[in-house]
């Protein structure tokens, strides 16, 4: 196995730490190219816009860590792992403190989907986050890559005094993200192996108030179960292009799908939006939800 890891090629886009510029911060981790707050989605490995940290930063990648292995176990609905025989890889080095403790690749309606949870196991702040991902036959013949934010709960100022603010997985901090741009053409029951990466900032930051997501309720309809709520802007700033992302998930908090709620109406300081996402095809009995949104330094 861990000759599969160390012969994986990387993307160079991956392997930068993601950043985002002081004057557009996003108000969630790591959105792809084509969002701008952070929202699950893409998947492609081209350039990452969103997340939390300035493009100034200069903490670097989080490395270190022996190369690790995970195996599917439990079966049903409390599996952590779907496909249950499916083994997980973080590339040696490339991992830092975040780990993968629950995965869901499946067929979606138009192409292959993989959703994640990882948690932060370390002491260190991953900021602007990010997972890629590369997809192995049985064989190790790799089948196709992707790459995407993670989305976070929580937001930090940088203690370098520049003010800004950056969207974090703190330690202990659970946080997913969605590839939902893999090959239509990739038969489930072939991929052996899922091998990722988490490329972040570790930076220096203390907790503030900022975007929180509550009364979060499932409502089903003929078209499939939607997820309403408020988020709440703890911001002192007004926050443009608020989204909520939700996961759906099972008994042990693996994401099995995945809706999104966006608005074109900015929020003010403690003001707040109630949402409705689109809907899901995958509901679970919980669900996880993430706050997003953007805003301009004067």
């Amino acid at each position: 196995m861990f000759m599969l890891a160390k012969r994986l090629l990387i993307p160079a886009a991956m392997l930068l730490p993601l950043a985002c510029s002081r004057e557009a911060i996003s108000s969630g981790g790591g959105a792809t190219a084509q969002t701008t707050g952070g929202e699950a989605g893409g998947g492609a490995p081209t350039q990452t816009t969103g997340g939390g940290a300035p493009a100034q930063t200069t903490g670097g990648e989080a490395g270190g860590g022996a190369p690790t292995q995970t195996t599917g176990g439990e079966t049903g609905d409390d599996a952590l792992i779907v496909p249950e025989d499916l083994t997980l890889m973080a590339v040696p080095g490339g991992n830092g403190v975040l780990n993968v403790i629950a995965l869901t690749l499946r067929k979606g309606p138009t192409n292959t989907e993989l959703y994640a949870a990882l948690r932060n196991d370390g002491d260190a702040h991953a900021c602007s986050a990010a997972v890629s991902v590369e997809l192995y036959d049985k064989s190790q013949q790799s089948l196709a890559a992707g790459i995407n934010g993670l989305l976070t709960q929580h937001f930090y100022r940088l203690m370098d005094g520049s003010g800004a603010i950056a969207a974090c997985v703190g330690p202990g901090d659970v946080t997913m993200a969605a590839v939902l741009d893999l090959p239509s053409d990739i038969v489930i029951e072939d991929v052996g192996y899922v091998v990722y990466r988490c490329p972040y900032f570790a930076l220096d930051v203390v907790p503030i108030d900022g975007l929180t997501i509550s009364q979060v309720k499932a409502v089903t309809g003929d078209a499939g179960t939607a997820y309403t709520g408020t988020l709440l802007n703890g911001f002192d700033v007004t926050v443009s292009t608020p989204s909520a992302t939700v996961f759906s998930v099972n008994r042990v908090g693996r994401p099995l799908g995945v809706a999104i709620a966006r608005s074109t109406a900015p929020i003010p300081p403690g003001g707040s939006w109630a949402f409705e996402t689109n809907v899901v095809d995958t509901p679970g009995p919980d669900q996880a939800a993430y706050p997003a949104g953007a805003f301009a330094t004067q």
